[in-house]
């Protein structure tokens, strides 16, 4: 069959969680003998808003959009964007494709579910994060305490820098980036952002109930949803999907890429934190943890770059950095997922210490692919994944005192790390999972 994936970002642009199941699922299905396009989203301010590239690569087809939101005049632009739309459509009319398989929309247009509709394809998604019920995709509040999304108000403090997206914002900002100073331009957004709060206090409610009005009728277009953990499919069902249209499965790895590495030796145990930083990754609650351990038990390790939070870059990573007391701890940058398995030989226990209701973290089940325990928060999907004191620890989210009492008992008890990983239990192959979304893709086409 001809199957055409969408997704927010790619390889080579990036090379995050989502952008590496897509990569792997795409290939696992071609080697079944499908046909696999990809449709995605990259930002080249180099390039023409909104132009359409095409390539094979692989034996698959890559279209490429560019959107910069240089054009983006409105805060109903970032989820419904005809123009975007009317590209994917010219992809859809030129793949043919039997079915389309969404993956993210983020930085695209929720209004490509109508275009496939229209042309009567049936459509699968896939639930990775909240981007559906919420601007910023994590019910997260600007105060870092988890958000139910019941409060529209609440919507308004957390997301003004998108309710205030006026004609030109995005360019402006450019055209300061390019010419003055970073430091300049992130006060010139605080005062934006300030002044945005102002103008949009009135109607902030109204825009964002018009979101959520709108993307249950984009609900009602979707045929399928795969949701990679129980807690995901029972949150999306309290949103008002269908519960008969939700499929659990959990997510599958090319377990040949990231095989059980040899680890390299060190006189300390070893703690790792590998991800993006941001607030919702808890970053600061690990460094809070660490640094009452005594300075010669351990060594902490945090992989990952600053990347945009509530339109604010780099705060959060100088303000994690100078939260740093501990001489153990060590920022390494940013990294290439191909690096993943030296990673994991320099560290001998992960720490994913988020503090949103998380729905199933690939990078969990990779240290697992590796032969690493994992201490993580009890929040969200993680305690699917691991059973505490089984095959990993957990910790209340949020909880400084007990992470730390967590990271103590693995220095204190290094048997306890060889008795975790005895009982470490791979996750489900790339292909056995292609195989399970194959027969979905089956079904889905009988019944339509």
């Amino acid at each position: 069959m001809k199957i055409l994936q969408v997704v927010h970002n790619f390889l080579p642009y990036s090379k995050a969680g989502t952008e590496i199941y897509t990569h792997n699922l795409s290939l696992a299905l071609a080697q079944r003998g499908h046909r696999v396009s990809i449709f995605h989203r990259c930002c080249n301010l180099k390039k023409r808003e909104y132009e359409l590239t095409r390539k094979k690569k692989g034996g698959q087809e890559i279209f490429c959009l560019n959107n910069t939101f240089s054009l983006c005049d409105s805060f109903e632009m970032t989820y419904k964007n005809g123009i975007i739309a009317e590209a994917f459509a010219r992809v859809l009319d030129d793949s043919k494709p039997d079915i389309v398989h969404i993956q993210h929309l983020l930085y695209l247009s929720a209004e490509i579910i109508k275009e496939i509709v229209k042309r009567g394809i049936p459509v699968v998604f896939t639930l990775h994060d909240y981007w559906l019920a919420c601007p910023q995709g994590q019910f997260l509040k600007s105060n870092e305490k988890p958000c139910h999304g019941e409060d529209a108000i609440e919507c308004v403090k957390c997301v003004a820098y998108q309710l205030g997206i006026r004609k030109n914002s995005f360019k402006l900002y450019y055209f300061l980036r390019r010419y003055i100073p970073e430091y300049l331009v992130q006060c010139a957004k605080r005062c934006y952002l300030v002044f945005s709060s102002f103008s949009i206090r009135k109607k902030g409610a109204s825009l964002i109930s018009g979101r959520a009005s709108y993307m249950r009728k984009i609900f009602s277009g979707i045929d399928m949803f795969i949701a990679p953990s129980k807690f995901f499919k029972q949150a999306f069902a309290g949103f008002g999907i269908p519960e008969e249209k939700i499929i659990f499965l959990p997510h599958g790895f090319n377990l040949d890429n990231l095989k059980q590495p040899r680890k390299t030796f060190s006189k300390k145990l070893r703690f790792g934190f590998i991800g993006n930083l941001m607030p919702a990754k808890g970053a600061h609650i690990l460094i809070q943890a660490f640094n009452e351990i005594r300075d010669n038990a351990a060594e902490l390790k945090i992989y990952g770059k600053a990347i945009s939070y509530k339109s604010i870059i780099g705060n959060y990573s100088a303000r994690i950095k100078k939260m740093v007391v501990n001489k153990n701890t060590r920022f390494t940058g940013e990294f290439d997922n191909r690096d993943i398995e030296n990673i994991f030989s320099e560290i001998d226990v992960l720490v994913v210490p988020s503090i949103w209701r998380e729905n199933s973290p690939l990078i969990i089940q990779e240290a697992f692919i590796a032969n690493t325990p994992v201490i993580a928060s009890d929040i969200g999907g993680i305690p699917e994944l691991i059973t505490d004191t089984v095959d990993g620890l957990l910790f209340r989210a949020g909880d400084i005192e007990d992470l730390r009492g967590k990271m103590v008992m693995c220095i204190e008890n290094p048997s306890l790390i060889q008795e975790l990983k005895r009982n470490i239990r791979l996750p489900k192959d790339i292909k056995g999972h292609a195989k399970a979304i194959e027969g979905m893709y089956e079904d889905l086409l009988k019944k339509c």
